[in-house]
């Protein structure tokens, strides 16, 4: 039987249905009720930052040590052992940098005031012409004035002991007992992250999705083991390059500066450039010479931008890319709530909530939003 082409395009296909008033409302209202609960959560979060700090650190650095507390039990090692080991090995190493480091840092914070005059004097032998022509016409200036003038008074500023160093000192308790929550938080979740998986298989409703669960959790925690891991020996790498380039250069203490590239370069865009310009201070305080003086930056930033652009691609690959606007809101988002701390754990935040949510069906179009 044939069917004429003009009845086809006579008939109309069915409307869709129209979504009624009181469903478009209720689906605004979640909308706005989510986006409330959200800025009261990042509220909350800004104001209990002591609390909220240490839980997200310590949650870093237990998936960072999870792959050999595992690799320790399946040699039938405790659980218990295991995590005590891995973490004293992890507080040694900690310690013996800090031994090393501590004494330098202290030295160069109770000279910055000093280093950042001289850094100033520098810049101005830069200008020395701009500044010699300034200083004629002030003088042409002053000539025309009256005779009658009172001088200013000058100021002298005592340059005893910094108050950086006493704030320091006084804060010195409270960051103690900071890290000694973060590193029991760390053992906590070391020896119970199984217990919080199991319980988490215990909610699912059938055997198919106990296995997704278990599946997506153990994929997570591997992609995220393995990207806090990859991301620090990067890190690291880098801060022993710049060590060794600052010590050809003959700059005093290259080991303290090598560790403050490794450490500001977890916050993208900002950490680089603070080091980059504390390299410039410290080099030009340093060096005989204004240009020898600019070479450890110049070494630093051309360290950094290999690292960027060919190692960690190389290692880390495309696969965990985050978006750039992502990364600078996201950097001055926890940097608002958690000062320094929040902009050294922004980057790896955001990468831990990509591999989730690249996990969850539900959540996959946060898993692009933060994608490149």
């Amino acid at each position: 039987m044939s069917v004429d082409p003009g009845d086809l395009a006579e008939r109309e296909l069915p409307a869709a249905a129209p979504v009624p008033d009181a469903l478009r409302l209720a689906i605004w209202r979640n909308r706005l009720l989510g986006i409330i609960l959200v800025l009261l959560v990042l509220t909350l979060s800004a104001l209990a930052a002591r609390v909220v700090v240490p839980i997200l650190v310590a949650l870093l650095f237990s998936l960072m040590l999870a792959p050999p507390v595992r690799w320790l039990t399946q040699w039938r090692f405790p659980r218990t052992l295991a995590s005590l080991l891995v973490l004293g090995i992890g507080i040694a190493i900690g310690a013996m940098l800090l031994n090393a480091l501590a004494r330098p840092a202290l030295d160069w914070v109770a000279h910055a005031p000093k280093a950042v005059d001289q850094f100033a004097h520098q810049l101005r032998g830069l200008w020395r012409p701009i500044a010699d022509a300034s200083k004629a016409t002030a003088q042409i200036t002053q000539m025309t004035q009256t005779a009658g003038a009172q001088p200013q008074p000058v100021r002298v500023v005592d340059s005893g002991t910094p108050d950086s160093i006493i704030q320091m000192l006084s804060a010195a308790p409270a960051i103690i007992m900071q890290i000694f929550i973060t590193l029991m938080l760390v053992f906590v979740f070391l020896q119970h992250g199984d217990a919080v998986l199991r319980k988490a298989v215990e909610l699912a409703p059938d055997w198919q999705a106990k296995r997704g669960v278990v599946d997506a959790t153990r994929d997570a925690q591997r992609d995220l083991s393995a990207y806090v891991l990859t991301i620090s020996l990067i890190n690291l790498a880098l801060g022993v390059a710049t060590a060794a380039a600052l010590w050809a250069f003959g700059i005093p203490d290259p080991l303290l500066w090598g560790g403050v590239a490794a450490l500001l370069n977890f916050a993208p865009y900002i950490g680089p450039w603070v080091t980059a310009i504390c390299l410039a201070v410290v080099g030009m305080t340093t060096q005989q010479n204004i240009w020898l003086g600019l070479a450890p930056p110049a070494a630093f930033v051309l360290l950094h931008m290999i690292e960027s652009f060919i190692l960690t691609p190389m290692i880390a690959g495309r696969r965990l890319a985050l978006d750039p606007v992502v990364i600078f809101l996201a950097l001055l988002l926890f940097g608002w709530m958690w000062s320094i701390p929040g902009l050294l754990i922004a980057v790896p935040l955001l990468n831990c909530c990509q591999i989730v949510a690249s996990r969850v069906p539900a959540w996959s179009k946060l898993a692009k939003l933060l994608g490149t």
